[in-house]
């Protein structure tokens, strides 16, 4: 992808709900699934059997990280991109589970731990955290659905105060998927003024005695539990930004590595090398030569050639291109 900043325009929030992160967690069978099934076009990535009595749902089991993995290969296709705008991940609990022994298992140990320095961790988290954002940068809406847990937290001063979380742990994992997350909200029961028991979603915590928050920064922080309230809710957190930073245009996925043609760059590459030869003559060898192996070696080590290029090394062959690229415009 060619960077040009000075093409850049000011952004705006999309009212195509399609694209945005959502993290939902509560009580056992309080309706995650089912609220989150209501969404368009959906493809329950389900971790669990909690969609027994969701009737018409599509749902792929996940039973190992390599489900996992492969259902994330069939993701980038085209046509699965055309059928499915929005991805439930239910539960991400388990999905944890899933990775940390698919790690453990190309480490030749059991438990994270006993690889020194935190590498384990690094390396499960590196490998969670792929899957999970690239889903999001192709362009899908993610729904993760997680339970609740009560966490006691110590202030600076060494008091204590308890605070609802997700069950997702360790923290660090819990923290990238919470990072993700444009709606990131707990879903409980409440008494109204009557008594009469009734399921919310918090959205913001005052006190923060409750792990959520939103990137919208006029959402309602309590809204009745429900799909369309939550989806009247953010027409209205979108509505309050001004009709001038509003596009009704879904939002772009991010340009990916995956995004690079392999075989094209080869091609470009050899085709600008080729002009060059041709323009320059008999000075491309003590003029050009030095300079297209200086860039190459810059991005493959010294003495490489791009012939030895591997399609692992996409990026590096796109930045060889683009420098090339300006070597031939500032000097050809």
């Amino acid at each position: 992808m060619a960077i040009d900043l000075l093409s850049l325009k000011p952004h705006k929030v999309s009212r195509d709900l399609s694209g945005y992160i959502t993290y939902i967690y509560g009580k056992e069978k309080i309706g995650k699934t089912s609220l989150a099934a209501q969404a368009p076009d959906t493809l329950l990535l389900a971790a669990e059997r909690g969609y027994n009595g969701l009737s018409g749902i599509i749902a792929q089991d996940i039973t190992s990280w390599s489900d996992m993995r492969q259902t994330f290969r069939e993701l980038k296709k085209p046509e699965v991109k055309e059928r499915f705008k929005v991805l439930i991940v239910d539960t991400i609990d388990l999905m944890a589970k899933y990775c940390t022994k698919y790690v453990c298992n190309n480490n030749g140990i059991s438990d994270l731990g006993e690889l020194p320095y935190g590498r384990g961790y690094a390396a499960m988290r590196s490998e969670f955290e792929d899957v999970f954002n690239a889903l999001a940068q192709m362009g899908y809406a993610v729904i993760f659905i997680s339970h609740d847990a009560d966490k006691v937290i110590k202030r600076e001063d060494g008091t204590e105060y308890s605070r609802i979380v997700p069950s997702l742990s360790p923290d660090k994992v819990n923290a990238i998927i919470a990072n993700m997350a444009d709606i990131y909200g707990y879903a409980h029961i409440v008494q109204d003024a009557d008594g009469v028991p009734k399921r919310v979603l918090t959205l913001r915590s005052p006190n923060d005695s409750i792990a959520c928050g939103c990137r919208f920064a006029n959402i309602d922080p309590e809204i009745p539990f429900g799909y369309q309230s939550l989806v009247d809710a953010l027409n209205r957190a979108i509505d309050s930004v001004g009709e001038d930073n509003i596009t009704d245009a879904p939002i772009e996925p991010l340009s990916t590595p995956d995004d690079l043609d392999f075989d094209a760059l080869i091609n470009e590459f050899n085709t600008l090398v080729g002009k060059i030869q041709s323009v320059t003559g008999a000075e491309f060898g003590s003029k050009w030569a030095p300079k297209i192996s200086g860039i190459v070696s810059k991005y493959l080590g010294k003495n490489k050639k791009v012939a030895d290029c591997t399609p692992e090394q996409v990026e590096q062959l796109s930045l060889i291109v683009s420098d090339l690229k300006d070597e031939v415009g500032n000097g050809l």
